[in-house]
């Protein structure tokens, strides 16, 4: 009996593959990386970039751009303008210009998220400038679009970039209480990119920005830090040198724990933010015990002032990338966003108590 089972599924799958149709990788332009920006009568331009593999193994990044009313439109005229079928499933980065970012960039991200060969994994990102100039760059030797998702990963897992995705764009927007954010990147030179900032939506429209100087502190309120650098700037000067002596820490860790008092007008929220770190580089003669302990006061002062400066910006602008509202909305029955955006949230009390401790020092005397 198992076996006529065996049989009879195996001849069941011979008849079914050939229901399938089958592709050609060499005869298909996979799109790894795409562009928005806005085009002229306030058009959308869509640029594809896709790889072409040279017979020496290098990598070509070629580039097609077209404008319509709408990113379906984009996408039909590009197929149209395409000596191969145009298709998304190795798709990695999706940039969108700063002026469109602007405007709204939800229809972008749908038009995404319902196409089933694109992963929610993919790259969102916004450009300083259009996206069409940093797709048309030459970045390293794999491919523009690894390069940009690389750039973006490193920058999650050891730099101060909070995590960010599709997926996760997608689920703060549809949530009450909570403000969705975005990566900004700029292009430095024909082959060179960098991580500029981060992107703050209201709704689906960019409104403010994050300066890459103030990411460290941005990345410790919504996100966890797992493998950080930071420098701290002391009052203490060099010897023979009006240049102030700095501390540069690595390995960072930090986590964050946030504590909203409940049903009270103004609601009180109690941010508490534990860092752990390895002092790699001093400026200074002599790192001593005391200067350790100096270095940490530092840091927790400047992380205190920081996140306050910026939790009262978030206040006024109705902003909230912390997610404060979302906390209210499930610790609280009943809850009403219009009165929490009008009137709770302006008047909220925040309160942010960094603990900071250096675990490593090297040689102490």
């Amino acid at each position: 009996m198992k076996k006529i089972l065996i049989y009879g599924m195996m001849i069941l799958s011979l008849l079914t593959s050939g229901c399938v149709e089958r592709e050609i990788l060499d005869d298909l332009y996979i799109e790894t990386g795409k562009g928005y920006d806005v085009g002229e009568e306030d058009s959308i331009r869509g640029t594809a970039m896709f790889p072409i593999y040279e017979p020496d193994k290098s990598i070509e990044n070629m580039t097609l751009s077209a404008e319509a009313s709408s990113t379906r439109e984009v996408l039909e005229t590009l197929s149209r303008m395409s000596q191969q079928p145009l298709v998304r499933g190795g798709l990695d980065a999706v940039v969108i210009g700063e002026e469109l970012a602007k405007r709204g960039v939800i229809d972008i991200a749908d038009s995404l998220q319902r196409d089933p060969s694109i992963g929610a994994r993919v790259y969102m990102m916004v450009s300083r400038g259009e996206a069409k100039e940093i797709l048309e760059g030459h970045y390293g030797i794999r491919g523009n679009g690894m390069y940009i998702s690389n750039l973006l990963k490193q920058n999650i897992k050891r730099r101060e970039l909070p995590e960010t995705n599709l997926h996760m764009f997608l689920f703060d927007y549809y949530q009450d209480g909570q403000t969705p954010y975005l990566p900004i990147v700029r292009k430095i030179s024909d082959n060179t990119l960098k991580v500029d900032g981060v992107a703050l939506f209201h709704n689906d429209k960019m409104v403010d920005t994050i300066p890459a100087e103030d990411m460290f502190f941005f990345k410790v309120l919504v996100d966890k830090v797992s493998e950080g650098s930071h420098v701290v700037r002391l009052d203490t000067k060099k010897k023979k040198s009006d240049q102030k002596v700095e501390a540069s820490i690595t390995s960072l860790k930090s986590k964050h724990n946030i504590k909203v008092t409940y049903k009270k007008n103004p609601v009180k929220v109690n941010i508490k933010i534990t860092v752990r770190g390895i002092i790699k580089e001093y400026t200074g003669d002599k790192l001593t015990p005391k200067i350790i302990t100096d270095i940490e006061k530092t840091m927790q002062k400047d992380i205190e002032e920081k996140a306050m400066q910026m939790l009262t910006k978030f206040q006024k602008e109705g902003l909230d990338p912390v997610g404060i509202g979302q906390i209210q909305k499930h610790g609280v029955r009943g809850f009403d966003i219009k009165e929490w955006e009008s009137t709770l949230y302006p008047n909220v009390q925040f309160t942010v108590e960094p603990d900071v401790r250096i675990v490593e020092g090297g040689t102490v005397e």
